[in-house]
Formats: structure tokens, C-alpha cells, sequence
């Protein structure tokens, strides 16, 4: 048994609930300003991995052109679509790797011990791949630190997104536990939203990428503060039989803590169950997007309009996910991307053209693109000599505008990016964070961490060839079937856990387990 100061010892704590004066206290009886810091630090790795994800776009669009990326070997970025896709991909092979290594470590350490490690390789990540474009290194040691810092930074993402979701979800009080983890998927969208503003400010900078990725530091070491100070998981403290410590940390967010919390998190500890993530073609939809804002002239503001759709339907889902229920959400999600994709389907099963084709096929003879559609339109003034026509380079045909067929594709994706949101971006992450017995959580949300990884590689890297052989519109089709069993899957499958304690999840699996029909609405 330990005794009182080695307990205290090993539990740091942000302030107590007991010594703000005048603070609120929910409904659970927990303290409001206890109940934001564990949510608020832990979910800073989640808005870093956002950052990574929109910053990175704008660094590689710096890094292949010589005049704004500052460094002597932007020519060999600019003609390796291998190390292009390396630099793009570096995060997520080392979030891979994390999560696969929390897979073994995850007990050991504890969920607040991983994000304090999280935080570090954040701050190292970021270090290096900005001391890769200093004018003293060569070519091949420039891309290997960019390389290696990129790998580091993704493993950082791997031990957050493992901790965040089960640190917030052990430690928020059951009647807001769907709000504040689906709000760290607010916070991933506010990165993305965040990386995309420091690319559009930084785009005609000299050097600016390494700006926008030095600017992780700031809340990488937020984050270690911050987490330095919280206390361990009171549920993961008693997995490692610290009961004692347990009831310190539970105390922590609600201070009128009962004996009996502490009983029932020690008597459920038992339970084995699965969770199910869908591939729904997100990365594909997103595919088009860029191309076709480009087609009616809005491609420099095209990231960020789309982060700040997602932000505003990701925060209107994390406000009704305790109120109406994941369940629902997912459902409603499900059905507005199913609308979608059958739109995608039908729209593209008409030619389209874009202005990347148009290009192609310039006939400055004649000044007119019409031989090769009339959905091209020539350049006023444009003109090109004979070489560079010859060697394809001449770009005088461009889309003809906006039109029908665009606008209904654009409809249809904010649509599909509105259902996403709605749906699967939070509450997949809500459910992840519950749904999994104390004993297999760690190893679980490992699992489900290193799938949504790997299924996202899969489905970007295999998108192409699809549309090669069956073509785009049957391609969306594909997605929508997998919807239609996303649908039927939530309704037998998944069962309503809002405003229950993880340990009532836990015996309503053992439940369903022996037998007892899924329910909600």
C-alpha cells in the first residue's frame, strides 16, 4: 500500500476542484475547470496532428518551386514524385509506427505518460525538419533530416492518438464525455483549418515552410506543461492496482467522488468486444476537390474553405452528441454521405473535362480549344513558340467556367464532407474512446488507430488505379454500397452509450454478449 506522500508524489494536479471558489460543477458533480483541463491538454495533439495535415500541403507546394523554398535542392523534390509522396507520407508511416508501438508499451506507460512522450517527439519532429532547410547542408542531408523529421513528428502523432481519446474519454464525467471527445476532433479540424492559414500566409515567403513547421513547437510545449501537471488515469491506475492513487485522480474532476465509483471501476475490468470502421471514400471525394475550385477560379482560397466547412460541422456534431445520442449522429452521417455519393455517381457519369485537360490540348493555330471539347475555352493573348508547343508546354485552353455539372459536384461534396463530420470524424473517435473494456482498451484503440491509418493509405493509394479500371462514377458507387452497410451495421450493431459510465458500457457488451438485442434508436 502506498502511503499518502508517494501517492501524492505521483499525482500531479493542475490546481484541485476543492480550491476554486465560486467554480462550477455539472451535473455529475464534477468541477468545470478540471473537467476542461483534461480534456484541453490531450486534445493539443490532436489539433498538431490537424496542423501537420494542412501545414504539410502548403510546405510541399514551397519545396518544389526553386524561387520560395529557400534551399538548393528543391529541383530534386520538384522532380521525384517518390520523394514527394515520402514527404507527404512520412507522418503517417511514423503514426503507424507509434501506434504499433503503444500496442506493446501502452500499459507500461499510461495514457498520460504517452502524451508527455507525444509532446516531446512533436517538439523534436517540428526541430528537425526546420534545421533540414538551413543554407549550410547539402542536398542529401537536407532531405534526410526533412525525411527523418517528418518520421519523428508521425510518431508523435501515433502515441497521441492513442492517449488523447482514451485519456479523455477514462477521465470526463459521463454527461459531457461525447462532447469533449468529439471535441478533439474539433481540434484536429482546427489544425488542418490553421495549417492551411500559415500556408496561405507564408505561400510567397522565402524559407516559409520552415516557418509553418517551427510554429508546432509553440503548442507542443504547451501540451507537455500542461500534461506534466495532470494527474494519471484514475482507470488505468487501477489496472496497474494503484487503487489508492486511483480515487486521488478521480477526485481530481469530481470532488464529492463516491466510494462506490472506485468499486465499480475495480469490478469491471473483464470484457472483451470489437468495433467495426468503414472505408466511405473520404480521401477520394476530397481527390476532385481541389481540381474543380481551380475550374472556377477560387483554388488559392480552396483549403481553406473546406477546413472551415469541416470545423463548422464538426462542432455541430460535438454539441448534439450527448443531447441526441451517437447513434443517431452516425446514422444521420451515413445517410447524408450515402445522398452524396450517389450524386458523385451520376455526375461523373458524364465526361467532365478540367482545366488540366483543356491545357493539353492547345491549338494556338487556331486560337480555340473547341476541337477538343466545348467545355474549354482559350486564353485571350496567350500565345507559345513552336518548340514549346511541340514539347506539350504551351497552356493557352483552360475551363470554359462554372457550369451545371460543377456546381453539382461541389454540392455534392460539401455534402459528403458535411455527413463525414456529422457522423463518422467524431463520433468514430467517441465511440473508440468507450466502447473497449478497461483491460483491452489500450491495445484496442492501438488497433483502431493503426487501421484508420492504414485504410486511409489504402484508399489514397488505390483510388487511382480504380478510376482507371471501372471509371469514377463506378468508383463512387463502390463507396456507396459500403455506406448502405455502414447503415445497416450501426442499426444491429452498435449500441446507444451516451450518458452512460464506461463501466455501464461495459455491462451492457456483456449483455449483448449473452444475447440481449441491440437497442437505441
Amino acid at each position: 500500500m502506498l502511503n499518502s506522500r508517494r501517492a501524492s508524489e505521483r499525482i500531479p494536479l493542475l490546481g484541485d476542484g476543492n480550491a476554486f471558489k465560486g467554480v462550477n460543477y455539472g451535473a455529475d458533480g464534477y468541477c468545470g475547470w478540471s473537467a476542461f483541463t483534461v480534456f484541453f491538454f490531450p486534445a493539443l495533439g490532436g489539433l498538431l496532428f490537424g496542423y501537420d495535415i494542412g501545414g504539410t500541403s502548403a510546405v510541399l507546394q514551397q519545396l518544389v518551386s526553386s524561387a520560395v523554398s529557400g534551399v538548393t535542392w528543391s529541383s530534386a523534390i520538384k522532380d521525384s514524385s517518390v520523394l514527394q509522396g515520402a514527404i507527404t507520407s512520412g507522418g503517417v508511416l511514423g503514426a503507424m509506427a507509434g501506434s504499433l508501438v503503444c500496442f506493446r508499451v501502452e500499459r507500461h506507460l499510461g495514457r498520460r505518460r504517452e502524451l508527455l512522450l507525444s509532446s516531446l517527439l512533436y517538439f523534436t519532429g517540428a526541430a528537425v525538419e526546420w534545421a533540414s532547410g538551413l543554407g549550410s547542408l547539402s542536398a542529401g542531408a537536407g532531405i534526410g533530416l526533412l525525411l527523418t523529421g517528418r518520421v519523428v513528428y508521425g510518431l508523435g502523432v501515433g502515441f497521441a492518438m492513442h492517449g488523447a481519446p482514451a485519456y479523455i474519454g477514462e477521465m470526463s464525467p459521463p454527461s459531457i464525455r461525447g462532447f469533449l471527445v468529439g471535441l478533439k476532433e474539433a481540434f484536429i479540424v482546427v489544425g488542418i483549418l490553421l495549417g492551411y492559414i500559415m500556408g496561405f500566409a507564408f505561400e510567397g515567403t522565402g524559407g516559409g515552410w520552415r516557418v509553418i513547421y517551427a510554429l508546432a513547437m509553440g503548442p507542443a510545449i504547451l501540451q507537455f506543461a500542461g500534461m506534466f501537471l495532470m494527474p494519471p488515469s484514475a482507470r488505468w491506475l487501477v489496472l496497474v492496482g494503484r487503487s489508492d492513487e486511483a480515487r486521488k485522480s478521480l477526485a481530481y474532476v469530481n470532488p464529492h467522488v463516491s466510494d462506490a465509483a472506485l468499486e465499480e471501476i475495480q469490478a469491471n475490468t473483464k470484457l472483451s468486444s470489437s468495433f467495426a470502421n468503414y472505408v466511405t471514400g473520404q480521401p477520394s471525394v476530397l481527390y476532385y476537390a481541389n481540381t474543380i475550385f481551380a475550374d472556377v477560379g477560387l483554388s488559392s482560397a480552396a483549403s481553406v474553405l473546406i477546413g472551415a466547412f469541416k470545423l463548422f460541422a464538426t462542432l455541430g456534431a460535438v454539441l448534439s452528441a450527448d443531447k441526441h445520442g451517437r447513434k443517431t449522429l452516425l446514422r444521420l452521417g451515413c445517410w447524408l454521405m450515402l445522398a452524396a455519393l450517389l450524386m458523385l455517381s451520376a455526375a461523373f457519369a458524364f465526361d467532365y473535362v478540367s482545366s488540366e485537360d483543356c491545357s493539353q490540348n492547345t491549338d494556338e493555330a487556331s486560337a480555340s480549344c473547341a476541337a477538343f471539347s466545348d467545355k474549354c475555352a482559350f486564353i485571350p493573348g496567350c500565345t507559345c513558340d513552336t518548340a514549346s508547343a511541340a514539347a506539350d508546354d504551351c497552356a493557352c485552353c483552360t475551363g470554359a467556367g462554372f457550369d451545371a455539372q460543377k456546381g453539382f459536384i461541389l454540392a455534392a461534396m460539401f455534402l459528403y464532407i458535411g455527413g463525414y463530420q456529422a457522423g463518422f470524424g467524431p463520433i468514430t473517435w467517441c465511440l473508440i474512446s468507450e466502447i473497449f473494456p478497461l483491460e483491452l482498451r489500450g491495445k484496442a484503440i492501438s488497433v483502431a488507430v493503426v487501421a484508420n491509418f492504414a485504410s486511409n493509405l489504402l484508399v489514397t493509394f488505390f483510388f487511382p488505379l480504380e478510376m482507371d479500371l471501372i471509371g469514377v462514377s463506378a468508383t463512387f458507387l463502390i463507396f456507396a454500397a459500403l455506406d448502405i452497410y455502414a447503415l445497416y451495421f450501426i442499426a444491429t450493431r452498435v449500441p446507444e452509450t451516451k450518458g452512460l459510465s464506461l463501466e455501464a458500457i461495459e455491462a451492457l457488451f456483456q449483455r449483448i454478449g449473452g444475447g440481449e438485442a441491440v437497442r437505441g434508436p
